[in-house]
Formats: C-alpha cells, sequence, structure tokens
C-alpha cells in the first residue's frame, strides 16, 4: 500500500517538476519576488502559529497528565472533541467571531470600547489565531503520552536543591519533556506549513500560503508543472527546517546520553552546596511546583484562570456556530437578530448535501474497513521481536511526515494518469493511505497491552494459530480497533486536503461540498451544515465513552456479581 499508494504518487510529483523547462521553472518561483514573499509568509506564519502553539498548549498537557477522575475525564473531552471536529468548520467559525458584525466587534460595541467595527478578519492574526485553536489538540496529545512518565518526585528533588519555579521548569521539566516538544513541533509545523483553509477563509493576498498557491493552481489547471514545482519546494523548505529543529532538540537533550558527557567533572568547577536547605521543611505534591508565601494566595488562581481562558479559546468557535445556524438573518451575524429552523430546512432538503454525505459516508466505511484491515495485519506481521521494528514503524508513520498538500498533489497527477481523479476509489485510496498510521498506533498500542503468556498457554493446549488469534488476540485486540475504527471514520469525514484536491464534479464529498459553500456562500447555511457535523461527533464520543466505561466498570466487578454464561 505504502509503495502504489504514498510513494508513487509523491513520484508522480518529480517528472512533473523537473519535465521541460525545469530550470526556467524554479528560477521563476525563486527569482519572482511575488513567490519569495509568498514562501517567506509560509515560514513565518508557521513558526509563529507552531510557536503559540506549544506555550498555550504545555500547561494544558501538563494539568491534563496529573489529573484524575472527573478532572481528567473534563480536560480529556476538553482536547478530544475539538480534534475530532473539522478543521474547516472550526475554521470557518472564525468568520462569526472576528467578522465586522461578529462576536468580537458586537461585545466591543455593546460596552462602548469602540465607536465602529475593527477589521479583524483577512489578516495575519485572523491566520494564525484560526490555525493555533486547529493545532492546540495535536499538540496537547504529543506532549502528554511524554508528561506522564515524568516521576513528580524528580521536581520534589530539584526544589529541595535549592532550584526556583522557574527553574524547574526550564531546568528539569522542559528538558525532560523534549521528545514529545520535538514530536509536538514537528507535527504542528507540518500541519501549519500544509495549510490553505485559514489563509483562504481569513486572510488575504499578504497572508497567501504556499499551499493555498499549489491548490490554486491544481483547482483552476493552469499549469501542472508549476504546481508540482511548487509542491516541491514546500516539501524542501518543511524538510530543512524540521531538520535543523530535531538538531536543537537533539542539543538540548544532549545530556540523556551518558556516553556523550564525561563521568566526572574537575575538582574546579564544583560549587559549595548550601546544606541548610536539605534541613528545611517541604510541602510539594508531584504534580505541583512550589510557589513562594507570598504568592500563594494569587498563584492559588493560576490554574483555574488559565483553564477557563483556554478552555474559552479551543470551545468558542464550536459554541457560537450554534446560534449562528439558527439565525434568520441572509449573512452571518452575531448576535442573530432572530431565530429560525430555515437553515436546517435547507441543508435537509437539498439532495446536493445529502449526496455530499452520503458519498463521504460511503467513503468513511471503506477507509474504515480498509485501515482496520491493513493495521490489523500489519500488527501481527511485525510482532512483538520483529528485528527491524523500528525501521518498519518509522516507514509506517512515513504519511505523517509529509505535508498533506505535496501526497494530495502527487496523488492528482499519478491518480490522473489512471482514471482516479473525481472518483470514490481514488479518495478511499488516499484516505486510507493519510489514516492508516493514525489507526495501526492504536491497534499496535492495545497489541503490546496483551499478554503474550496467553497465546503460548493456547497453544500448548493444542490451540492452532488461527484458533489463538480468533478467541485470544482478536477479542483482546478488539477494543483498540474498534476505537481505531471511530478514529478511521471521523478522520475520513474530515479530511479536506485530498478531498478538495481529488473530487470535483461526479463526486463530491462533505468537506468539498462544505468548502464550496464557505467560499461562495457567506449565509449561515454553512453553520448550520457544521453543526449537524458536530452533534454527530459529540453523540459518536459519547457513546463511544459509555461503552468503554461500561466494559470498564464490567471488568472491575468481582467474579461473583458477574452473570452466570449461558
Amino acid at each position: 500500500m505504502l509503495l502504489l499508494a504514498f510513494a508513487l504518487p509523491l513520484l508522480a510529483i518529480v517528472p512533473a517538476a523537473f519535465g521541460g523547462d525545469a530550470a526556467g521553472r524554479f528560477i521563476r518561483i525563486f527569482g519572482n519576488p511575488v513567490y519569495l514573499t509568498v514562501i517567506w509568509t509560509t515560514v513565518r506564519i508557521s513558526l509563529e502559529a507552531t510557536a503559540i502553539t506549544l506555550v498555550v498548549s504545555f500547561p494544558l498537557a501538563w494539568i491534563l497528565s496529573r489529573a484524575t477522575g472527573v478532572k481528567a475525564l473534563l480536560l480529556g473531552l476538553l482536547v478530544l472533541v475539538p480534534f475530532l471536529t473539522s478543521v474547516m468548520v472550526r475554521t470557518f467559525a472564525w468568520l462569526a467571531i472576528l467578522g465586522q458584525r461578529g462576536l468580537v466587534n458586537a461585545t466591543l460595541l455593546s460596552l462602548g470600547l469602540t465607536s465602529e467595527p475593527l477589521s479583524l478578519l483577512f489578516s495575519e492574526l485572523a491566520v494564525v489565531l484560526a490555525l493555533v485553536q486547529c493545532s492546540i489538540p495535536m499538540m496537547v496529545f504529543a506532549l502528554v503520552t511524554v508528561l506522564r512518565r515524568i516521576d513528580g518526585r524528580i521536581l520534589l528533588a530539584a526544589h529541595t536543591l535549592g532550584a526556583s519555579p522557574l527553574r524547574i521548569w526550564s531546568g528539569v521539566l522542559i528538558p525532560l519533556a523534549i521528545r514529545g516538544i520535538q514530536s509536538g513541533v514537528t507535527i504542528i509545523f507540518l500541519f501549519t506549513m500544509a495549510s490553505f483553509i485559514a489563509p483562504t477563509f481569513l486572510g488575504s493576498q499578504r497572508q497567501q500560503m504556499l499551499a493555498q498557491v499549489v491548490q490554486s493552481e491544481i483547482d483552476i489547471g493552469a499549469d501542472w508543472a508549476l504546481a508540482a514545482a511548487l509542491g516541491i519546494t514546500l516539501a524542501l523548505i518543511a524538510t530543512i527546517i524540521v531538520t535543523a529543529l530535531a538538531a536543537v532538540a537533539r542539543y538540548l537533550s544532549r545530556w540523556q546520553r551518558p556516553g556523550l558527557l564525561p563521568l566526572t567533572m574537575p575538582q574546579e568547577h564544583v560549587e559549595q552546596v548550601d546544606k541548610s536547605l536539605l534541613r528545611r521543611p517541604v510541602k510539594l505534591l508531584p504534580s505541583r511546583l512550589h510557589i513562594p508565601a507570598g504568592f500563594r494566595g494569587g498563584a492559588r488562581f493560576v490554574e483555574p484562570v488559565y483553564l477557563l481562558f483556554i478552555s474559552a479559546y479551543i470551545l468558542l468557535p464550536l459554541v457560537v456556530l450554534i446560534p449562528v445556524s439558527f439565525s434568520s438573518a441572509e449573512v452571518l451575524i452575531f448576535p442573530p437578530p432572530g431565530y429560525s429552523l430555515r437553515w436546517f430546512e435547507t441543508i435537509f432538503h437539498s439532495q446536493e448535501w445529502i449526496a455530499a454525505a452520503l458519498t463521504s459516508l460511503r467513503i468513511g466505511a471503506a477507509v474504515c474497513v480498509a485501515t482496520l484491515v491493513i493495521a490489523t495485519l500489519t500488527v501481527l506481521g511485525i510482532g512483538r521481536h520483529f528485528r527491524y521494528q523500528g525501521a518498519a514503524e518509522a516507514l509506517l508513520m512515513s504519511p505523517l511526515t509529509v505535508p498533506s498538500v505535496v501526497f494530495a498533489l502527487g496523488a492528482y497527477l499519478a491518480f490522473s494518469r489512471v482514471g482516479l481523479v473525481d472518483t470514490e476509489t481514488g479518495i478511499i485510496i488516499a484516505h486510507t493511505v493519510l489514516i492508516f498510521p493514525i489507526v495501526y498506533q492504536v491497534a499496535s498500542a492495545t497489541f503490546s497491552s496483551i499478554d503474550p503468556w496467553l497465546s503460548l498457554a493456547a497453544a500448548s493446549l493444542g490451540a492452532n494459530p488461527w484458533r489463538i488469534f480468533r478467541t485470544i488476540v482478536f477479542p483482546l485486540l478488539l477494543p483498540g480497533l474498534a476505537i481505531g475504527a471511530l478514529l478511521a471514520m471521523l478522520l475520513s469525514f474530515d479530511e479536506s486536503v485530498s478531498s478538495i484536491f481529488l473530487s470535483n464534479l461526479s463526486v463530491k464529498t462533505l468537506p468539498r461540498k462544505l468548502w464550496e459553500g464557505i467560499r461562495f456562500n457567506t449565509s449561515p447555511e454553512s453553520a448550520a451544515v457544521s453543526v449537524v457535523l458536530l452533534g454527530v461527533t459529540c453523540a459518536v464520543v459519547v457513546v463511544g465513552m459509555v461503552v468503554v466505561l461500561r466494559r470498564r466498570k464490567n471488568a472491575l466487578l468481582p467474579v461473583q456479581a458477574r452473570p452466570e454464561p449461558v
């Protein structure tokens, strides 16, 4: 699958970009001030969004990694629901927030802070706000897995040795989390570099990004060779910057590799330690940093205030869509002048919207089945003791390391030669390639938690491999596969880039239809579609959580309390 559906489309970009007058094509890109401005804008906005996302998300990831009970559940939902909601839906919501008659301007006017609406849309601020809001869940997921492994007693030890809270964060916590930071920064940078939805909806010509130019060239069909050259340029720039970021991460984490450091330090560099610190009483929870007594009263409110603001920032775009979708106005206005169901009636009686939804449903179901089958076979094939497991998993994760717009461009060029453009089959193949790594990660994590002695015990009792898989491995793997199926379905509905590139007239998926509706129509009709998608996502998440909690509750029941088998 990776060779045929991932590597070949990427290789298809090369002859298209370097065929004919290749030199003149790249001279046109790097010698034209317009393209250089677009490249610089792309890099600048991507770095800005990545840095802001890291700073904003790190405290949330730390709090989530130390939370338990109801708090952990609520924070998990805070991150999970936006993650499973369409990026296009969340980006569209900023039109209702930052518009001339949107939420921010309505609030400022009502408070008398301004006499006329501010021009917040079509600016770099609007693009960065949308990109950061869409990136926070991905950054938190990358950080939480690493932060949970940090022993809180290390922070206690640092404090007893005299480290200030700032020193503990900068000298202990962040270095220990550097691997998660590197992973999150790489994911977010590649995501923002390949973004064209946010700059298209919220930016102007000054905020035009490279992926947006590539999409425009493909959509218009003006110059495929130039689009391929721009795609290679985007991929090379992203690779160079990601490599530089990885080198910085390796430098910052060099102390984690003892072989590179001297075992002993010269005596003249050892400073005298104030041993009186060891006799001071310390009251420090592993999940909290010590705060001086003078600041404890105010610091008590730091975490609640931070959680309030970050929750509002994450959820506001989703909440604003609800009243806007019930608006009686013809355009996006917040607050709505009146309320009506007209837009829901419009979409539910529209054959185009229904056809697009059914198309996305068929594609999502096919992608779900394909990714589950391939991920299950891959997990079983690699097993637990595969000699080249690290290299194999790096290859399997490779679709996540390539900007999605570059793969979509290659898929368009390769699929057009075999008649797969504007077909459901072509979109299914593209979605399967992009979503498979995520489903594999979930299935692999579940498989690694299964006790291998169970299979050995079954084999010693005479069970053949197929019976072992059917009666032991598959039932234990089923919860992970169920989560993978849920993610595959939702991510297929959300996959906008490849759907926009590979669908047009014959096949229109819901993201493609929503893309056209937002670009060419400013009515609340798209808001009504977005609310329906949001409601479906929330319902699926709630049902999935209920099933998981019920299974966990049944697993904790004592044997006497469980129902007798029939």
